[in-house]
């Protein structure tokens, strides 16, 4: 009997002591887990904290900009593009976000791209601003006074956004300035945005989304950078756009409409304006679709450069008729007289082909942001013009 309760008490001393460890590793487990939840809501929370630290700081970073007049008129240059426009709207709407009186502005009428892109994002046509003298200024998408609204040297500038070389804009105060090599200035508004923790509404997201595409043909130029990419992707789904490419065909449609149009309205549609060792020149940039409209256009375009050529004060003027269709990339170059011609053919000396009326390039293209203003810039500041 005496043996039997031993037993008995000796089997439940041995469960007990058994059981101890299953209760005490469950105990520890939960313990566990609720420090490891603890640990990661403290890791978010202190995340969050500097994410808004980083925000607050990069506000605060334009916060000295120097405005003597209110408003702030955003601005891009003449012959506006989609890109100049629809990031003159974006930025005037950060702007105003961050607590400043911001107006978007265009220097002259937009084209029927930008138009289809504003209507689509259904968003008005900023106002024509005729002179900026004695205002505010933020300009994007350049920084050249050739390519700028009337009255801009007398001007406040206290911003400029962009995607080129150096213009010849300047002034003594502090101003905000970002310049990257990227593929258009809306992706640099985007970003923008993400660094002071802003929201993008879906109007917005339409309008830098079709400036990204349009100024990098559909993101097949060779300026475009992975940040280009990624800001089409988030963009799109913001502007709740399922077929990107779509879109693109849509804009691109119209920009390549140059119906009841004069041929000298449609070597200014795109026209730009440069500078280099005091020689000014100017290029207008006409699309189409293939190499047949190119040949026409390239011949319309010789008939009307010298006209056009009165109506600016240019030492060199060039038409580039070119065509962005996927991987297919041409460009005709058509001169307007023998100067401009002997300069071209001084700074390209390498053609595939000229067929009387225009220099052709295959293969890539000669593209005026990448190739063509950047190879006149340095000819011209090599051999200065006597």
């Amino acid at each position: 009997m005496k043996k039997m309760i031993s037993t008995t008490m000796a089997l439940t001393m041995v469960l007990s002591l058994a059981a101890c460890p299953v209760t005490a590793f469950a105990l520890s487990e939960a313990q566990a887990a609720t420090e490891a939840q603890a640990a990661t809501e403290a890791q978010t929370e202190t995340e969050t904290d500097e994410r808004e630290w980083l925000y607050e700081l990069n506000r605060q970073s334009i916060a000295n900009m120097n405005i003597e007049e209110n408003p702030v008129y955003v601005i891009g240059h003449r012959s506006p593009d989609s890109d100049t426009v629809c990031s003159a709207i974006a930025y005037a709407r950060m702007l105003t976000m961050l607590g400043y009186q911001a107006e978007a502005a265009v220097a002259e009428p937009v084209n029927r791209e930008t138009a289809y892109i504003l209507k689509t994002a259904g968003v008005e046509t900023p106002p024509v601003l005729e002179d900026a003298s004695g205002k505010s200024i933020f300009l994007v998408d350049h920084s050249e006074y050739a390519q700028a609204a009337e009255g801009m040297k007398d001007a406040q500038i206290v911003g400029i956004i962009d995607h080129h070389g150096v213009g010849s804009v300047t002034t003594g105060n502090q101003v905000v300035y970002e310049a990257k090599p990227i593929g258009a200035a809306a992706t640099i508004i985007w970003l923008d945005y993400l660094n002071y923790g802003l929201e993008i509404d879906k109007a917005t997201a339409t309008l830098l989304l079709g400036a990204i595409l349009s100024d990098t043909a559909n993101l097949t130029i060779s300026s475009v950078t992975e940040t280009d990419r990624q800001a089409v992707s988030k963009l799109a789904a913001l502007a709740e756009i399922t077929d990107v490419n779509d879109f693109y065909r849509n804009l691109h449609s119209e920009a390549l409409s140059y119906s009841g149009m004069s041929d000298e309205e449609i070597f200014f549609s795109d026209y730009k304006e440069y500078e280099a060792s005091g020689v000014k020149f100017g290029i207008g940039l006409i699309s189409v679709i293939d190499e047949e409209h190119a040949k026409e256009m390239a011949e319309r375009m010789k008939e009307a450069l010298p006209q056009c050529m009165k109506s600016v004060k240019m030492d060199l003027l060039y038409a580039e008729v070119g065509i962005r269709e996927g991987d297919v990339k041409v460009d005709y170059i058509v001169s307007c007289d023998g100067q401009s011609r002997d300069v071209f053919e001084a700074a390209f000396p390498k053609w595939d082909e000229f067929n009387g009326t225009a220099y052709i390039y295959r293969n890539g293209g000669l593209g005026r942001k990448s190739k063509l203003v950047p190879g006149l810039t340095e000819y011209l500041n090599a051999h200065p013009q006597e």
